[in-house]
């Protein structure tokens, strides 16, 4: 489990971040800027915010980082300083080690810098390579901007949001902090190399056509090629405020996709049959064209595996329900006071939201580029057996190694020989790319 979790960490918060440029960019504003130590932590931060939890604080525009913080151990063992020089002491030599392209062991040994290492390290988790020299410089960032009201603990003033991982995401600050943290591994993923043609191309493959189909409704003459509609739907939800409470029903409004499949049609002109794994991602179309300078741009919404015999020209179809990112259902709460879970048994709540899949879009229709990369399964897959099914993609699979070799992201991951992604699929033909258009209506719309 261990050998790819903070890879796997690593890769959730950078799609996080892509997801979140992907929706300011949908209402007007700029990609997100990164904050930490050396990147505006020693300026005022000018967000405020008030989650309006009973148990957090908010914070006003304009506050100043504190020097240092106190974290305080339960059941009166004492406390912890955590100094923001010293943070910023870990910060640069976790830069120096990526630039050497090794960290430094607790007895002064190399330890060879990868994506895991560098990911426990700067997590600061069991398996961090040296807790001394690297600090944990990511959860006390969490901290210290949360504790930026108290710092100290003397007028007993909660945290704010940034305190608990199930909250901190609610502060528009969690994802400025997350790009400075981030900047630690897209820096070592600059220092690799990049890819070419021969290191994507699957002999015999083609992958020759990607569309969107939204489902048909009375109103429409043909269903929509290429054009995804979402809307802002309620939805109500039955609660319980006590074990023996009664039922209350509380109704919230989400962002919702209608309907639509992917279809994808390849074609197999090697000489033996074919186990391919396909990779589909999505990015929003800007003035920017340079792949180099869109790459963490793409947010992937699908892995999955399909058999194809030799010779054979298959078309595939395929839903969002089914994507490799999306958390499965959970069970209602009636279920769980009714003791009705047999079917939830191995349940994971890993994943994104179902309903978040597909980004909100423009009311006069918001561009993007779907791609779709096929490779060999056979190669790639630690078990090709396995053929990837469930929240497979942030999560990895129980009990057992992630089941795809390949980098998180691949082939996204790293710097690419391509300048623009048409010259990248005109070179790779076992991929293809179109254009679709996300196209926002503020309410539900009828049928």
């Amino acid at each position: 489990k261990q050998w790819y979790q903070r890879r796997v960490r690593a890769y959730m918060h950078e799609q996080m971040l892509a997801r979140y440029n992907f929706e300011r960019l949908a209402v007007g504003l700029s990609p997100v800027e990164p904050y930490g130590p050396g990147m505006g932590f020693d300026d005022l931060l000018p967000e405020g915010y008030n989650a309006k939890l009973e148990k957090f604080s908010f914070r006003a525009p304009d506050m100043n980082m504190p020097v240092s913080v106190k974290l305080f151990f339960p059941d009166n063992r004492g406390f912890l300083e955590v100094l923001c020089s010293n943070m910023k002491i870990h910060m640069e030599r976790l830069r120096i080690a990526i630039a050497r392209n090794h960290l430094e062991g607790p007895n002064g040994e190399k330890v060879v810098l990868n994506m895991h290492n560098l990911g426990c390290t700067v997590e600061a988790d069991e398996g961090s390579v040296n807790h001394r020299l690297y600090g944990n410089i990511h959860n006390y960032g969490h901290c210290v901007i949360a504790k930026v009201n108290d710092p100290d603990g003397r007028y007993e003033i909660s945290p704010g949001p940034m305190y608990e991982q199930y909250t901190a995401a609610r502060d528009p600050v969690f994802f400025r902090w997350h790009k400075f943290v981030d900047s630690f591994f897209e820096e070592y993923r600059a220092r690799q190399q990049p890819y070419n043609e021969q290191d994507l191309q699957m002999e015999g493959i083609n992958v020759e056509k990607i569309a969107v189909i939204t489902e048909q409704t009375p109103t429409w003459a043909q269903p929509p090629i290429n054009i995804i509609f979402t809307q802002m739907k309620k939805e109500s939800i039955t609660i319980y405020l006590a074990q023996d409470a009664e039922e209350k029903i509380i109704e919230k409004t989400v962002l919702e996709h209608n309907p639509f499949t992917y279809s994808y049609k390849v074609k197999n002109q090697s000489k033996e049959d074919a186990s391919l794994v396909f990779r589909v991602f999505i990015a929003p179309v800007t003035q920017i064209t340079r792949l180099d300078q869109r790459r963490n741009d793409f947010i992937e919404l699908d892995r999955f595996v399909v058999n194809i015999g030799m010779g054979e020209e298959k078309t595939i179809i395929r839903t969002p329900d089914e994507s490799s990112v999306i958390m499965p259902p959970a069970p209602t709460a009636t279920e769980i006071k009714n003791e009705n879970i047999a079917g939830y048994k191995n349940y994971c709540g890993c994943g994104w939201p179902r309903n978040l899949l597909i980004p909100r879009g423009t009311p006069s229709g918001m561009e993007a580029d779907l791609y779709v990369l096929a490779t060999n399964w056979k190669e790639d897959a630690v078990n090709p057996e396995c053929m990837l099914p469930g929240n497979v993609a942030y999560c990895g699979k129980k009990d057992s190694k992630y089941p795809d070799k390949r980098p998180m992201g691949f082939p996204f991951d790293r710097a690419m020989s391509f300048k623009t992604l048409e010259e990248m699929v005109k070179k790779v033909p076992n991929s293809t790319t179109t254009r679709v258009t996300i196209r926002f209506h503020g309410q539900e719309v009828s049928a």
